[in-house]
């Protein structure tokens, strides 16, 4: 057959494919704008929700500002300190509070408390979950003071105790490193931020910072924040660095705050103590409202704790039963979302308001 006898019939056929093809093309067109729309719109929403977490995070770490601003107004109140019976370490409830949202009930909260609380969350219409955290750096250490040859034994043996207490109490870690001389890892975090070139015990301290497959130098300078230990020989080992990160920090103190301290940080003060011992402190402390001075601690633990006269002598560890520096923690959460802000405030230096000064912000 000739198809060039049926021009009309070809034709037919030429569209019909047309259409049919331009009917798939539209299909996949469709197809793709439908997905990319739902993609947008997902994109759109997610970008929407860390904004609205972020603005929650900023607002929670404003609420803790708030109550260190009324726990310093507190505290430096004389009328307050004329109380009967008072402390200035029963403040510390004030900012050890923190800030959860929604609130949760207590198991002894009755029915109605409980609908309350479901009340009010309904009427707030706060779109998200916040968690705020107020922390004393003053019952850390102070890594900084490694560089004053005055304080280095004593910061020695308290970073030491830490590692030796993880090894008793944790039979995995102590076959990982039982061999490890901590000592070593805490000269480095010294060769780190002294001014000289030199390391303690002899030796260049940029041997090992120059053979990394990106070398740098030894900073030769304070630490800035707490995730630079990181950067020093040693501590490259995640174990090795989130041990000792919940109890070191990188700003002034006047030493360890023996009110807030847990009972891992008491174990440092001093190796005569026993984990049974430091919670026993922690318990005593709870029930007296804490300790007025540090000379009671250092009392309490001589004469009635440990009854020896030898408590805190050599090296001697500095003490003390308040602290002006705090870390706050702000976690939000919105549809998946989750930012978190940190800063570190000095209550010793005030902004016009009377607010806290903030002398370090971090967002996520």
């Amino acid at each position: 057959m000739n198809l060039f006898q049926h021009p009309a019939r070809n034709q037919r056929g030429v569209a019909l494919i047309l259409v049919i093809s331009s009917i798939a093309m539209l299909t996949i067109m469709m197809v793709e704008f439908t997905f990319g729309s739902q993609l947008n719109l997902r994109i759109s929403k997610n970008f929407q929700n860390a904004l609205k977490a972020q603005a929650l995070a900023r607002s929670g770490i404003h609420f803790a500002l708030l109550e260190l601003k009324v726990y310093k107004s507190l505290k430096d109140n004389p009328m307050v300190k004329q109380i009967p019976g008072f402390q200035e370490s029963m403040l510390d409830q004030i900012w050890q509070f923190g800030f959860i949202y929604p609130p949760i009930a207590t198991k002894k909260a009755t029915f109605g408390k409980e609908r309350t609380l479901e009340e009010f969350t309904q009427k707030s219409k706060i779109d998200g979950k916040i968690n705020v955290t107020i922390q004393d750096e003053g019952s850390k250490i102070n890594l900084n003071d490694l560089e004053n040859i005055q304080y280095r034994a004593a910061i020695i043996q308290q970073l030491d105790s830490i590692f030796e207490h993880k090894k008793t109490t944790d039979e995995e870690f102590l076959q990982a490193y039982k061999d490890l001389q901590f000592t070593d890892l805490i000269n480095n975090i010294v060769d780190w931020i002294d001014k000289d070139t030199g390391r303690v015990g002899g030796g260049d301290e940029e041997s090992y910072y120059s053979r990394l497959p990106v070398p740098y130098r030894s900073k030769n300078a304070p630490l800035d924040t707490v995730s630079e230990l990181g950067l020093i020989e040693g501590f490259n080992d995640d174990t090795i660095f989130n041990l000792l990160l919940p109890y070191v920090t990188v700003y002034p103190t006047e030493g360890i705050n023996v009110n807030t301290a847990d009972a891992t940080m008491l174990l440092t003060i001093s190796p005569d103590l026993t984990p049974e011992e430091a919670q026993k402190i922690v318990e005593h402390r709870q029930k007296s409202g804490g300790f007025k001075t540090p000379q009671e601690f250092e009392d309490y633990c001589k004469n009635t704790l440990l009854k020896s006269a030898d408590f805190n002598k050599n090296p001697k560890i500095r003490l003390t039963t308040s602290t002006n520096v705090f870390s706050l923690e702000s976690k939000a959460e919105v549809g998946g979302a989750t930012q978190t802000v940190r800063a570190v405030v000095n209550l010793s230096k005030l902004s016009n308001d009377g607010a806290p000064q903030i002398i370090y912000w971090n967002l996520n």
